[in-house]
């Protein structure tokens, strides 16, 4: 799959100024505690990165509408399916809440963690190693139980991390512009 006509599209070019504003941070900024972020401030920036991610991952096999599972335990569950259903995406998306246990439904393309039992959540990923299904979560221990990106407050919004081992091994192919944007994990928390 070629990204070249993708990046032509003027919405693209939002897209990606969204994800650079909210994924990068100075480190005065990260150092300060988030001030003022509402639940509906975390959830539509939450919504836009994960548009963002979507729109620049390639999945395995032919082109598809992809299903986004979302926690229905997240506590902005409800705005950030709302924020998917009226995100203009490059592919067409189909959202969903799930409920936060396992087993984990097989048709999710990608998965929102949020509200989960740590132990339960750890298995999950486990489940999910080496299969292409894109994981976002919260906080860096996301990342290091095997999640893909883990979502952290700054405050200028949500800063997001990649974790470029569990990437390697989904099969998905994430565009180089948002692994340059997200924070790699280091090698040693992954």
């Amino acid at each position: 799959m070629s990204f070249l006509p993708l990046l032509m599209r003027p919405w693209i070019w939002a897209v990606l100024a969204g994800l650079l504003l909210a994924g990068r941070a100075s480190a005065a900024e990260d150092a300060m505690p988030p001030r003022g972020l509402t639940v509906a401030d975390s959830a539509l920036s939450t919504g836009a990165i994960m548009v963002g991610i979507l729109n620049y991952t390639a999945w395995p096999g032919e082109a598809r509408p992809l299903q986004v599972c979302i926690s229905r335990q997240a506590a902005e569950a409800a705005a950030i399916l709302a924020h998917l259903e009226q995100a203009k995406s490059g592919r067409p998306l189909r959202a969903r809440a799930i409920e936060a246990l396992l087993p984990l439904p097989t048709d999710c393309d990608a998965v929102y963690f949020d509200g989960w039992e740590l132990e339960a959540q750890r298995a999950a990923l486990r489940s999910l190693a080496a299969r292409p299904v894109l994981t976002l979560g919260r906080g860096p221990e996301f990342c290091s139980d095997g999640g893909l990106f883990c979502l952290e407050p700054a405050a200028a919004g949500l800063r997001f991390e990649v974790n470029l081992d569990a990437v390697a091994r989904s099969g998905l192919r994430v565009n180089p512009l948002v692994l340059r944007l997200a924070r790699p994990r280091a090698a040693s928390s992954s």
